[in-house]
């Protein structure tokens, strides 16, 4: 168990379907410090049908971005919460070179975890995946067309959320690859970066970034 955990304000950064989420758990396990996913943040809104978060809906559908004010606010206003204080792992920000510039202040990262996946995989992983659209319960396809979708934790439905369509996830990786890249080179500048293969297994990949850590 890592002792000092004030040390640590970690951002993940990789493609759709590299494991960020996962991998962010575990390492809040092992660091005792939150993980804070901006895409979970959005979802509740949308979950909790406000205004808010329908716009993030209709953006989620079309594959595109959530503007930078909007994510920035609901991120200062979630690590100012008293769990964040020791410290923190974020997923899913910052996208653009503008949220990273902006950001080095207030977030002050310590180390910044790259997660390399190629396009092909991270396809194959997303359109697969299924959740429970109650208790959030995850599988695969696979595991709905074996044994049906009826969820085996709360008898919810299982489905396919649309953000996993493959046509969605393509939409997600172009904007990734041509908006959200160049911010590992502006962390790289500031020598910040640990790249890991995300087609590894799980236990290996966090047991890398233990060591690193």
């Amino acid at each position: 168990m890592i002792q000092n955990t004030a040390q640590h304000r970690l951002i993940l950064i990789g493609p759709q379907g590299s494991g960020k989420g996962t991998q962010g758990e575990l390492l809040q396990v092992y660091l005792q410090i939150p993980t804070i996913s901006t895409g979970q943040l959005c979802r509740t809104e949308i979950e909790k049908g406000t205004e808010l978060g329908k716009s993030f809906e209709r953006e989620m559908r079309a594959g595109d971005l959530v503007p930078d004010q909007v994510i920035i606010g609901m991120l200062k206003k979630r690590i100012a919460e008293y769990d964040a204080t020791e410290g923190f792992i974020i997923d899913g920000f910052p996208r653009t070179v503008a949220q990273a510039e902006d950001s080095m202040l207030w977030l002050a990262p310590t180390k910044v975890i790259v997660f390399d996946l190629s396009d092909k995989i991270a396809v194959a992983r997303m359109s697969s995946r299924r959740a429970c659209n109650q208790c959030r319960f995850k599988t695969t396809a696979e595991y709905t067309a074996a044994h049906g979708d009826i969820c085996p934790r709360c008898q919810g439905k299982i489905v396919q959320r649309e953000d996993d369509q493959p046509e969605v996830i393509k939409r997600r990786l172009e904007t990734y690859h041509a908006v959200t890249q160049p911010v590992i080179d502006f962390y790289q500048s500031h020598d910040l970066v640990e790249r890991f293969n995300a087609s590894l297994s799980i236990p290996l990949i966090f047991m890398e970034i233990a060591h690193v850590l």
